[in-house]
């Protein structure tokens, strides 16, 4: 069975992700099947995908700079919510290669207009995060912060100031 027909099967939440995870040792391979299920026209699989290398991410899996830009190339192809999510808060575990930097100010600008409070307030960290690994887009991270100014939800407020407070230990 494939990779792609056993994600298929799984129903995506929590457990079973993480059951799928200890069946599958986190090796180069897996990262670049997980990659490619990014791009399809197919929003459960992309969630499933995305959620994978997100927790990968978090526990500490080192993708190589071809897997990121590879990841950064799919984010235009990014259709759900959730899908958009787990790439949003999977920056903060990964570097952003030299050269993805536009594709992730383009998605995170996408996002900030994404009807979910979440995506918003994970777009918005997803700029912090460009700003700290590449400080030529401190001032825009700024500009995009201060734009946030007019944001409702208490959800993406909280972010914003954890956000703010962070922004001032950037050294430029």
């Amino acid at each position: 069975m494939s990779l792609k027909e056993e994600l298929e099967r799984i129903d995506g939440d929590s457990g079973s992700l993480e059951l799928f995870l200890s069946r599958h040792r986190s090796t180069k391979s897996l990262v670049n099947q997980l990659v490619l299920l990014i791009a399809p026209d197919e929003p459960k699989l992309q969630i499933k995908a995305t959620a994978l290398l997100k927790r990968l991410a978090e526990s500490g899996t080192r993708f190589t700079r071809s897997q990121l830009a590879a990841i950064f190339d799919s984010l235009a192809e990014v259709t759900h919510w959730e899908a958009k999510l787990h790439l949003c808060q999977m920056l903060q575990h990964v570097k952003i290669p030299n050269g993805s930097e536009t594709k992730v100010v383009w998605f995170l600008e996408r996002c900030l207009s994404e009807e979910n409070k979440f995506v918003r307030a994970w777009a918005y960290n997803g700029f912090y995060e460009l700003a700290k690994q590449h400080h030529e887009y401190y001032d825009y991270a700024v500009e995009q912060l201060a734009r946030a100014q007019k944001e409702k939800s208490a959800a993406v407020k909280a972010r914003l100031r954890n956000i703010s407070k962070a922004m001032n230990s950037i050294t430029r």
